[in-house]
């Protein structure tokens, strides 16, 4: 009975110090959706483009040009459904690029950066160019809109496939994916705010299809998926938790190290996507009824 006792508590103090290994000395990447969208596209857009637009004019100076070409372009706009949520997105980006200051939109064009994903990325970039373009036609604006998010539909659909059928699952397409469909949703809500939609059903619907999908390219990614140490952090667990604790890590099972590490690792981030898709439908009567004000 003591041995036995023993034994499950050896196993245990080795569980306990394999996922501190794998919490502290593993290579982690970033499945999550990133924060311009999670930003810009959430019932606080309003406020997060005036933070925006306050502390780049903090950081770039002299200002007066380019506030100038701000205030034109947003005439008759303040209060407006076009500066909420996508539109917000989309003029953050341009106060960027007006202002040569840091880009919104490079650090959202790296999470695209897998090759597999450029078609995605491509129609993002379109939509955000679309956004700025048409901000004094509505009807152009909204078949512009409503064209390249059946675009974005079909890359995104490619890229799911690639990942499930053709033996192409990576972390980095995974997390294109996840942001593509996060902004899809955003497509559609902005949709239903410009009147291009007249209910906000279509975009429950979408919102759930891409729960399903979430599943089954996590548990895809889950089988396929290795682990990479960090030799600098594993020498120093090691020094820390001395060598005997690292050989009984080391002759763990792998199955229940490849367990253990994707317990760690990216269960926690399946599940803070989820909740970023269930606050999304949570919050849809006030994004779509969103307005926001922009003052320069």
């Amino acid at each position: 009975m003591d041995l036995r006792m023993s034994r499950e508590m050896k196993k245990k103090n080795t569980e306990e110090a394999l996922r501190k290994m794998m919490k502290t000395c593993v290579k982690r990447p970033d499945l999550m959706v990133n924060e311009a969208i999670v930003k810009f596209c959430s019932t606080s857009s309003s406020d997060a483009l005036e933070q925006h637009l306050s502390k780049t004019k903090e950081q770039s100076h002299p200002v007066d040009d380019w506030l100038k070409d701000l205030a034109e372009k947003l005439a008759d706009l303040s209060g407006s459904v076009k500066l909420a949520g996508l539109g917000a997105l989309a003029f953050a980006i341009f106060i960027d690029i007006i202002s040569s200051s840091e880009s919104t939109k490079e650090a959202l064009r790296c999470v695209f950066a897998e090759e597999k994903a450029s078609e995605v990325w491509d129609q993002i970039d379109e939509c955000l160019k679309r956004c700025m373009m048409h901000t004094n036609d509505d009807a152009e604006l909204i078949n512009n809109i409503r064209r390249i998010q059946h675009q974005l539909s079909a890359a995104l659909t490619k890229l799911k496939n690639s990942m499930m059928r053709d033996g192409q699952m990576s972390s980095r397409a995974l997390r294109a994916w996840v942001n593509g469909a996060a902004f899809h949703i955003q497509v559609r809500i902005h949709l239903v705010r410009l009147g291009g939609l007249q209910t906000c059903g279509p975009v429950e619907t979408l919102i759930s299809v891409y729960e399903c999908d979430l599943e089954l390219l996590f548990e895809k990614h889950k089988m396929e998926n290795k682990y990479d140490l960090d030799m600098e952090r594993f020498k120093k667990f090691i020094s820390e938790e001395g060598s005997s604790t690292a050989i009984a890590v080391a002759l763990f099972p792998l199955s229940e190290r490849l367990k253990i590490y994707y317990e760690e690792n990216y269960d926690s981030q399946k599940k803070q996507i989820k909740q970023h898709f269930s606050k999304v439908r949570e919050d849809l009567p006030q994004l779509v009824s969103q307005r926001a004000h922009l003052s320069v």
